[in-house]
């Protein structure tokens, strides 16, 4: 069967349990995502968890006939699927691994934060010089330094999409499928 490189990252991307490319307006300091168990029935979600992704190594006969319907639900061939989790996975490591930081030290604000939206790593760093400037002129340095965190956070999750866009497509030719 043949997937184009685009359909694969489609899916790859779209489906994802990030929290990478959700809108949400609300910003947290800490995040904990925990895993629970998912119902049989939650095909969608666990289609997509990445729990499958070494089945060649499993000798599960039962998680290799699950990963088969995954694809053939999809569309694709188990290799394909494959690829495209692999690839969300590396985006998602990609996107929470990221560290940026808006705002001016000399001014006295910082914000560090990941590539994630909202971020699950953020740190706001207000300095003695920075409380010296008064409450509105610290909120504008806080509002500006977000904004700066979050412009160069945007940057970094385009190019870890871009970066999964090129993998996926060596990876097809090295698989000999056509992108």
């Amino acid at each position: 069967m043949k997937t184009s490189a685009l359909t694969i990252a489609a899916c790859a991307a779209a489906i994802s349990q990030t929290v990478a490319f959700t809108t949400s307006p609300s910003l947290s300091i800490t995040r904990t995502i925990t895993a629970s168990p998912q119902p049989a029935s939650s095909a969608a979600l666990n289609m997509f968890s990445g729990g499958a992704l070494d089945i060649e190594e499993e000798e599960d006969d039962e998680k290799r006939t699950q990963m088969e319907q995954y694809a053939k639900a999809m569309g694709m061939s188990v290799e394909e699927y494959q690829l495209g989790m692999n690839a969300r996975v590396k985006m998602e490591t990609a996107i929470n691994d990221l560290r940026v930081i808006g705002g001016d030290a000399a001014n006295g604000v910082t914000v560090e934060r990941d590539g994630n939206m909202p971020p699950r790593h953020l740190v706001v760093t207000v300095t003695d010089d920075g409380k010296a400037k008064g409450k509105e002129a610290l909120e504008g340095l806080i509002v500006e330094a977000l904004k700066s965190a979050a412009d160069k956070s945007k940057v970094g999750r385009d190019q870890a999409q871009k970066d999964m866009m090129t993998y996926i497509s060596d990876s097809m030719k090295k698989m000999g499928m056509n992108g």
